[in-house]
């Protein structure tokens, strides 16, 4: 691990016999190599999965961004209702 470096963090559930790859935040490696978490939604299981980012790509705007084929898909979570 180096300091600096970023982390994808996920929540990953199966629905239906899909599995769903959702963005939870992001994760720091700090210079004494622990790591801070940075969430933006809580797991319903308490697991969370955390993956290296794929670096970033330099594209201008007449170029469309590849993805790679191996990153995982994000979904935005269910609404619970509201008032």
């Amino acid at each position: 691990m180096a300091p600096g470096k970023r982390y994808s963090v996920f929540a990953i559930r199966n629905v239906k016999g899909n599995t769903l790859w959702i963005k939870a935040g992001v994760a720091f490696v700090q210079p004494d190599d622990s790591m801070s978490l940075q969430l933006d939604v809580l797991p319903l299981d308490g697991h969370l999965h955390i993956r290296e980012m794929p670096p970033r790509q330099k594209y201008d705007n007449n170029q469309r961004r590849e993805e790679p084929a191996s990153a995982p898909v994000s979904v935005a979570p269910q609404s619970m209702g509201g008032h």
